[in-house]
């Protein structure tokens, strides 16, 4: 496979191809909060300085945009090895602030906040809920920000979104709408794989609090399984909405809550042959006949993080799925 690695010197002006001296390339991302990573090597026994950091970096495979991002660090030894670490433009949510939101859905957060700090940015798939009103008062990450209220409209309507940087614009993306029809299992890319399931973060019952300034008292509201309560022992979860709420959104919150919860918890990680159509929150298709009774089997899984490696004209990838 043929890849294609150009480096854009910030403080010199200059351009350098690296393609031909390059050892090997990673380029890692996942689901939420955390930025897009390409980790790549080369030999470089040029005098001149070719990066620093903020350098742009521009990574490319079989003709494919795959990574646009900058240089955030870099370290090189005696023999002339060079290894950089570059981040896309979520790496830039990491800057905290305080806002107040009010009035606004999940997109209208995300375009706030890009737009106020420069980021280039579109929303593909817009969401329709307003969340509710929000106030970061102390120094918060911008990428928290946003996923309040990609967690809220979860939460409260079923409707999933995330961000990822396409080749240098964040996008705002429905992840129900990504799903493809890639499969991944028996005879198809995959080549290893490991399983687990956990109830460590499983809850079998919500317990909500709202703050009445009548009575002076809390008010609670309870929704419950008694059927995983009694497999598994009671899990609970506890929350403090907002005393605006009324009763019917507190139950339908705490509903939505438990459905989001009250489920075992599987990892699943996937050795497999590289394809280009797999990145965080993408659908894709699982035929892992070994697993039929542990997870879903000839159905959707969900990608959650991917590594894509590069090295040899050879391109694999190691993929977190979880069930849909």
């Amino acid at each position: 496979m043929t890849i294609e690695l150009i480096l854009q010197n910030q403080e010199t002006g200059k351009a350098y191809d690296l393609s031909g001296i390059t050892e090997s390339v990673e380029w890692s991302a996942q689901m939420e909060e955390q930025p897009g990573k390409l980790v790549f090597s080369v030999r470089y026994a040029g005098g001149e300085a070719i990066a620093s950091p903020g350098t742009v970096v521009r990574f490319k495979a079989a003709g494919r945009n795959v990574f646009f991002g900058y240089v955030f660090k870099y370290e090189k030894n005696e023999a002339g090895r060079i290894q950089f670490t570059a981040y896309d433009q979520l790496r830039y949510l990491k800057n905290e602030d305080m806002y107040v939101f009010s009035g606004l859905t999940a997109d209208g957060i995300f375009k706030k906040v890009c737009g106020d700090f420069g980021i280039r940015h579109r929303v593909v798939h817009p969401s329709g809920y307003v969340v509710p009103d929000k106030v970061f008062s102390s120094k918060t990450k911008l990428s928290a920000m946003i996923q309040y209220g990609i967690d809220q409209t979860l939460i409260d309507t079923g409707e999933w979104h995330l961000i990822r940087d396409n080749f240098g614009v964040l996008e705002f993306l429905s992840v129900n709408k990504l799903k493809t029809n890639l499969a991944i299992g028996d005879a198809s890319l995959l080549t290893g794989y490991s399983f687990s399931a956990s109830i460590d973060d499983a809850a079998n019952q919500i317990k909500l609090g709202r703050d009445n300034k009548d009575t002076g008292k809390r008010d609670t509201y309870i929704v419950k399984d008694s059927g995983s309560i009694g497999r598994w022992g009671l899990l609970q979860h506890f929350e403090k909405v907002n005393e605006k709420m009324n009763e019917a959104q507190i139950v339908t919150r705490a509903e939505m809550l438990l459905k989001s919860k009250n489920k075992v918890k599987k990892s699943l990680k996937l050795e497999c042959l590289g394809d280009f159509r797999v990145f965080p929150g993408v659908g894709v298709v699982l035929l892992l006949s070994d697993l039929q009774r542990d997870t879903v089997y000839k159905g959707y899984a969900l990608i959650e993080k991917v590594t894509h490696s590069f090295a040899n004209c050879k391109h694999t990838m190691s993929v977190d799925v979880r069930e849909w």
